[in-house]
């Protein structure tokens, strides 16, 4: 005699994952992945499944695109944790579920505690967890971790269906241990259980950085690093759009100081910019400090790679584009201000926001 077909359903981090008696056409479920990671499979299928048998699927987790051109991120640590699956899909009943998971009426029996997580421990910085476990256990619980300095971009999981049986049932090995055999009450119930991959920390790299509300009055030390480090000239844009930026000295001669302290929205006869020169005027600021950042600092081929991309989109990126550059930028600017500014560099001195204004030549900005 056959042994009897379970019904399982499970979910893990947006991907509906169908344990079944026949062959089912399954799409993900709408569920919101965190912007760091990326998780593939869409649908991992275990179709017709028996009491005692093993069954094993991949799945990925790599760090996302957006996160692998970051210049500023470095690794994310995650967990792989296990809930009660609810028999209706919404926040309300994941929610009840997990507070009365007893509940057979609105959640599955629970399958969790057959699911084993396995890394692929490649390299050996991931934990994981085997069949036949307490679900409710921090012990139950798969940790992961992906770093760009490590060359570490993706895990590659094995999540394995260890299929229980029932007691009385169970094949002569007892390979599912007794406190993991169910009770034939119930045979013919479909089982489930939510995986989630969620992130419980992003680190960043090491690195100092000031942000343009540094840079702009702290006239001596900007022209200091701007002549020493950058050899006194510096050209934002591309192609046939570029503004070649120098620190003349002289009240009014400054296109340096004149990019952080210009109006944005204003040219100097106080007319309104177009549209596209505001964006442009915002990414100005943020490209001139990035580039003072990566001179007086160093930097990143990655964040080399975003300040080019910057460049590009200052010359002819739509308005979008050169406010998106210009949040990076921003992005990065402000990753390191918490750092200490070399000594080398020479002192820091007092912010002289004033003296700035002065020499700031804000006429050639009329036309970024």
């Amino acid at each position: 005699m056959k042994n009897p077909k379970i019904l399982i359903l499970a979910e893990i981090a947006g991907i509906l994952i169908i344990f079944g008696m026949h062959t089912l056409q399954v799409s993900a479920t709408t569920v919101t992945i965190d912007v760091n990671l990326s998780v593939t499979p869409n649908v991992i299928s275990f179709e017709t499944v028996f009491p005692c048998e093993v069954h094993f699927r991949p799945l990925n987790i790599d760090l996302s695109g957006s996160f692998i051109e970051s210049s500023i991120h470095d690794d994310v640590e995650y967990q792989i944790v296990q809930r009660p699956k609810p028999r209706i899909d919404d926040p309300e009943e994941r929610a009840y579920c997990l507070l009365h998971p007893e509940d057979l009426s609105r959640c599955y029996p629970s399958l969790c505690p057959y699911l084993s997580k396995e890394a692929d421990n490649q390299p050996g910085n991931d934990t994981s967890v085997p069949a036949f476990h307490d679900p409710t256990a921090t012990s139950s619980i798969a940790f992961g971790r992906l770093a760009k300095s490590d060359d570490d971009l993706e895990d590659n999981w094995i999540i394995d269906l260890h299929t229980p049986c029932f007691r009385g049932e169970c094949d002569q090995t007892n390979s599912v241990p007794v406190q993991y055999q169910l009770d034939s009450s119930l045979r013919g119930q479909t089982f489930g259980c939510d995986l989630v991959v969620e992130v419980v920390e992003v680190s960043y790299f090491q690195t100092t950085t000031r942000t343009i509300g540094f840079w702009g009055p702290h006239t001596a030390f900007t022209s200091s690093v701007f002549q020493n480090q950058l050899g006194g000239s510096m050209t934002v844009g591309a192609g046939s759009h570029t503004r070649t930026i120098t620190n003349t000295s002289g009240n009014g001669q400054s296109r340096l100081f004149g990019a952080f302290f210009s109006s944005i929205p204003k040219k100097t006869n106080n007319q309104n910019r177009a549209n596209i020169d505001k964006a442009r005027m915002q990414l100005l600021q943020q490209l001139v400090a990035a580039k003072l950042n990566c001179a007086a600092f160093s930097c990143t081929p990655a964040t080399q790679t975003v300040i080019t991309n910057a460049d590009g989109a200052y010359a002819t990126g739509t308005a979008a584009q050169i406010l998106a550059a210009a949040s990076q930028l921003d992005a990065y600017n402000n990753s390191g201000d918490a750092n200490a500014i070399p000594g080398s560099l020479g002192p820091i001195g007092s912010a002289t926001p004033a003296t700035s204004q002065a020499k700031a030549n804000k006429v050639f900005w009329n036309s970024p």
